[in-house]
């Protein structure tokens, strides 16, 4: 269970979170949804103990994150960024097995092998980084938090859904669903609502840095509530939610 109690943030006197309080249970996916800039992106990076919030608590299994020793935070927490980048030339399998460097070596290895072959990057292991187009670069730093995460741990992910296409946004929110299946939280940040409809199991939408709406898809995702958000028209049919005319 991931526990959010009143989390405050701010950046200057920009309002980011306005306690944000929510319960999320482990095997599911949970969908942060909202305009830019309501505050998805601050409070990822705050459930994954990489902001350190100016008021409120989070707990990951009763404990918060900052208190677990690094080591122990990278096996029970792993992020993936919105916009990957790189400073330095790796190799895709070097990459990835960046996620497993608090492993055995024998476990890492199977850890990095498992990943690979979950994203489907074994044909492209050897090459740069830095070569991959965007969609390409986005699933490896996914495969490396895969290396990393631990079965039953916390997946934090913004937008890993961008630029994919069609067959790897099918792949990749499979993977998803097994992560959840085998006892894990994830936390995925989601633009695309018709796609937190199908894959998320519940949805938190965030408005300004407030919650104005947490719960079953079918029950958050509501035409009325987002033309007020996102000021544009939304349908619910026999084919889920949809964008209006």
């Amino acid at each position: 269970m991931l526990t959010l109690r009143e989390i405050s943030h701010r950046y200057g006197d920009r309002r980011a979170l306005d306690a944000v309080s929510a319960e999320m249970p482990a095997g599911h996916i949970v969908a942060l949804v909202g305009r830019n800039g309501s505050g998805k992106t601050t409070l990822l990076r705050a459930i994954a103990a990489l902001v350190s919030p100016a008021s409120g608590s989070i707990e990951w299994r009763g404990i918060e994150p900052r208190a677990l020793r690094p080591s122990m935070r990278a096996r029970q927490i792993a992020y993936v960024a919105q916009h990957p980048s790189l400073a330095i030339d790796l190799t895709v399998r070097e990459m990835v097995a960046l996620g497993a460097s608090q492993r055995q070596p024998a476990e890492g290895t199977r850890a990095v092998d498992g990943a690979l072959a979950q994203i489907a990057l074994e044909s492209r292991a050897a090459r740069s980084f830095h070569e991959l187009s965007a969609g390409e670069r986005q699933l490896c730093v996914v495969a490396r938090a895969l290396a990393q995460h631990e079965a039953g741990g916390l997946l934090v992910l913004d937008e890993p859904f961008s630029n994919l296409d069609p067959g790897e946004t099918v792949r990749l929110a499979k993977v998803l669903r097994g992560v959840a299946d085998r006892g894990g939280l994830v936390v995925v940040a989601l633009h695309d609502l018709p796609l937190a409809d199908q894959v998320a199991d519940s949805v938190l939408l965030l408005e300004e840095g407030r919650v104005v709406g947490h719960g079953p898809p079918g029950d958050v995702l509501v035409p009325e509530r987002l033309e007020s958000v996102f000021k544009c028209p939304f349908l619910r049919g026999p084919q889920g939610l949809t964008l209006g005319r």
